[in-house]
């Protein structure tokens, strides 16, 4: 137990590490869009893997590919939306 709570506070300090190093230090725009767009593209990817591919299986290409682009216009026109109305920069980390 004393082994397994040790492994637990060495993965847990990355974390407390990575907070204080994120607070201390001025991390320039272009690193932190770089950081996001990277994680954006794994999540993409991991839902298209996922979800699509489990689509595809059961009901074919037509629906999945339909349902996946429906998808894609449902969200983009849910974002602008709020953004014609002047949540534009809502998401500005400066």
């Amino acid at each position: 137990m004393a082994q397994a709570g040790l492994w637990g506070l060495v993965a847990g300090s990355a974390l407390l590490l990575g907070a204080a190093a994120g607070y201390g230090v001025r991390v320039p725009q272009r690193v932190i869009a770089t950081v996001m767009a990277f994680g954006a593209g794994v999540l993409i990817s991991a839902v298209s893997f996922e979800l699509v591919g489990e689509a595809y299986d059961q009901a074919g290409l037509a629906p999945a590919a339909v349902g996946t682009l429906g998808g894609a216009v449902a969200y983009t026109v849910g974002n602008l939306w709020p953004a014609r109305r002047g949540a534009r920069h809502r998401k500005r980390s400066g």
